[in-house]
């Protein structure tokens, strides 16, 4: 691959990791800008994702930035919803649009171009947390990403938690996700890798090892949520134009 494509990637990772995701969108989108077919290459960037986040929910965590009950409750019900969607394959591009589009009003949000008063942190229900987890394991499975992209913008407009422990939790619940999709590839027989993956994953260490530290030790929120912003614009135009 070139070094275009490689500095991409490393990009990516930093600055995925640096608000506690994984990246796998980001992959994807690089994956389609060298002309690979990203549908195929689900399972390289589910990977990808698991040594990003690993390393998001190390930095973020060690600086006690996580939420034990609102992670609990979503992770039980993803799980076996992540599992479920590495099961199947969907063709077309109306999931493509349906996400995209959300994740242009969560950018438009988060951002602060569509005004709204800032709300105080309020305790999940249950119910909800489940039914969410239930919806985001399920298309992260489907698409081939760690779900982090989804979570983050509805715990920050919920007002469930604040920006650097909604970034810990992402980054958990990511890395779980995204082994439960793996596992779903696998068994569905699509677990396709490619042979330059043990590169890819040495460029996304770097990548997320610098943006892991700088969100969580170096960013303020306000700088972090700027950083959100940034991703969920850039994953909106990969699914809505590419």
């Amino acid at each position: 691959m070139t070094l275009l494509f490689k500095l991409a990637l490393l990009l990516v990772a930093f600055l995925y990791a640096t608000v506690g995701h994984g990246g796998a969108s980001g992959y994807l989108a690089v994956f389609a800008l060298a002309s690979l077919p990203p549908g195929e290459l689900r399972a390289s960037a589910l990977i990808l994702n698991l040594f990003v986040s690993a390393l998001s929910f190390i930095s973020y965590r060690s600086r006690s930035h996580f939420d034990h009950r609102i992670f609990t409750i979503l992770i039980l019900s993803s799980v076996p919803a992540a599992y479920a969607g590495g099961l199947f394959h969907l063709p077309g591009q109306l999931y493509k649009f349906i996400l995209g589009t959300f994740l242009l009003f969560a950018f438009l949000k988060v951002s602060g171009l569509l005004a709204s008063r800032p709300k105080e942190i309020s305790r999940m229900p249950v119910w909800a947390g489940i039914l969410m987890g239930l919806l985001i394991g399920f298309f992260s499975g489907l698409i081939g990403i760690g779900g982090g992209i989804i979570l983050s913008p509805l715990l920050i407009l919920f007002a469930w938690a604040d920006m650097k422990t909604t970034a810990g939790i992402s980054a958990a619940f990511i890395f779980i996700n995204s082994a439960a999709g793996l596992a779903g590839l696998f068994h569905s027989g699509q677990m396709q890798l490619d042979p330059e993956l043990p590169v890819w994953i040495g460029l996304v260490l770097v990548g997320g090892l610098a943006g892991s530290i700088l969100g969580s030790r170096l960013l303020s929120e306000k700088g972090v949520r700027k950083v959100l912003a940034l991703v969920l614009a850039l994953a909106s135009f990969k699914l809505l134009f590419l």
